[in-house]
């Protein structure tokens, strides 16, 4: 079973994504933040997160801040970027971090 955090502050979003997350086989939501702080509280507090959807644009915040955080974790977290970023930098920026 793959545990799926949500970080995205558009609620209906989060919502749509955790009702397709809860149709694919093995995968379950385990939480959904609508902050980077809210995640990165998530992160200490719920020991069984395997991969992280993660919106890049949030209305107060860069999703990416995130990335840096994931990656000094002693977890070894997964993370999706959502995003409609057409721009290179964006990009190669969660590329960078290791974000598919």
């Amino acid at each position: 079973m793959f545990n799926v955090l949500i970080v995205d502050d558009d609620s209906m979003v989060a919502e749509l994504n955790r009702l397709f997350i809860s149709r694919v086989a093995d995968f379950r939501c385990c939480g959904i933040a609508s902050t980077l702080a809210e995640a990165e509280q998530m992160l200490n507090h719920v020991p069984a997160i395997d991969l992280i959807l993660l919106d890049v644009y949030m209305q107060r915040e860069n999703g990416l801040d995130l990335l840096p955080i994931l990656r000094t974790s002693a977890r070894s977290i997964d993370a999706i970027m959502i995003t409609s970023a057409a721009d290179a930098a964006t990009v190669q920026t969660a590329m960078r971090y290791g974000v598919g």
